[in-house]
């Protein structure tokens, strides 16, 4: 596979994307990731000097490669061959995303396998869509065994707005994705969850309101009561745990984790991710995440001893966690050990398969 990753920090635009993209060819997909503030001008530069490439972008807090983790300027990756690709967009994803259907399967047909083949997906955060969006995806890809695979776009964790690319123009409450197919052998995908249970009891949520992402009792009591209750504080101190002791669903033998987002009137719980009626959760905190990263590593060398390149979701909270403790840039440098050349972005949540998350790590590692 043949590919080029680039980044500059060059304030003007324009030089920021020609210096970035200086090695690229005839790129038959190109993804980029930047923060928000020049993320429209990237978009429209890139496409202006490549218009017969699929340009697809996402904005971040941080962007991901071998070199070390960036919160300024451009990154990106130019793939020249060893892939099929085609790419759509799904639009007014808070609203109706189920009618774009017709978009996704075109993309199937056109790329024409679903052996060794995902679909990447980059999704407007905060809108609380994320569910619709994998709904409408896995309705076509699912029967053909398509994985889906991508993540919720970033800022710097203000909640002032994401944005996502296609193609040199903004999609404003949209999916932008990509069904690709790796020609040189399988594409594998890892998740990596660094917390774990605080005390280990189950709670059932048992009101909730699940299209707000609200939950409003667990075990029927306050859910913001039981919340301080697991963590051993007040309730008046539970604003103070929102970004440090995430929620972990149970599905089936997996843990998924849902980000707390506010409290809400009524001792409720809000969230970046859905929790429905007697879901079974558990108040997570940060594990030994140094250990943790070490078994992913080595799991992942396992299964793709010779990777070609891969690309990776990380959650904004994770990387918040990591600049406190003054890791992202270690982080980011060690993971290229089993990853090769890989390229990432951090945004307000993760998706795999048939399930929205947070505060998690997804690579797709391809051979």
């Amino acid at each position: 596979m043949e590919y080029n990753i680039g980044m500059s920090r060059q304030k003007d635009a324009k030089i920021c994307v020609d210096e970035a993209t200086a090695k690229f060819k005839n790129p038959k997909l190109i993804l980029f990731f930047s923060p928000v503030e020049q993320f429209e001008e990237y978009t429209q530069f890139i496409y202006q000097k490549f218009p017969n490439s699929i340009s697809m972008g996402a904005t971040t807090i941080a962007a991901f490669s071998k070199e070390g983790a960036d919160k300024q300027g451009l990154k990106v990756i130019g793939i020249e061959n060893g892939i099929r690709c085609s790419a759509d967009v799904i639009e007014d994803i808070d609203e109706y995303p189920i009618k774009y259907t017709e978009r996704v399967k075109k993309c199937v047909d056109d790329v024409g396998t679903a052996k060794n083949t995902i679909c990447l997906e980059f999704t407007t955060a905060l809108l609380c869509a994320e569910e619709s969006v994998l709904n409408t995806l896995n309705a076509v890809l699912e029967k053909d065994g398509i994985t889906v695979f991508g993540g919720s776009a970033g800022d710097v964790g203000t909640a002032v707005g994401t944005k996502v690319a296609l193609n040199g123009k903004i999609r404003p409450k949209s999916t932008v994705f990509a069904i690709l197919h790796n020609e040189g052998g399988a594409i594998k995908i890892f998740r990596e969850n660094i917390y774990v249970p605080i005390t280990g009891n189950v709670l059932t949520a048992t009101k909730v309101e699940s299209f707000q992402r609200t939950v409003y009792e667990y075990n029927r009591e306050p859910a913001t009561r039981v919340f301080a209750r697991e963590l051993g504080i007040s309730e008046s101190q539970v604003s103070q745990h929102i970004d440090t002791n995430p929620i972990g669903r149970i599905i089936g033998d997996e843990l998924y984790i849902t980000a707390n987002c506010n409290e809400t009137q009524n001792h409720g719980m809000a969230y970046h991710a859905r929790i429905f009626d007697n879901s079974k959760v558990l108040v997570l905190h940060p594990g030994e995440y140094r250990s943790i990263i070490q078994e992913t590593k080595e799991r992942i060398k396992r299964e793709i001893p010779k990777p070609s390149f891969s690309i990776m979701c990380h959650c904004l909270a994770r990387t918040i966690l990591f600049t406190n403790e003054g890791y992202l840039d270690e982080y980011s440098k060690e993971m290229h050990s089993v990853l090769g050349d890989y390229v990432g972005f951090s945004g307000y949540g993760e998706q795999y398969g048939s399930q929205h998350f947070n505060q998690t790590m997804t690579v797709a590692v391809f051979e």
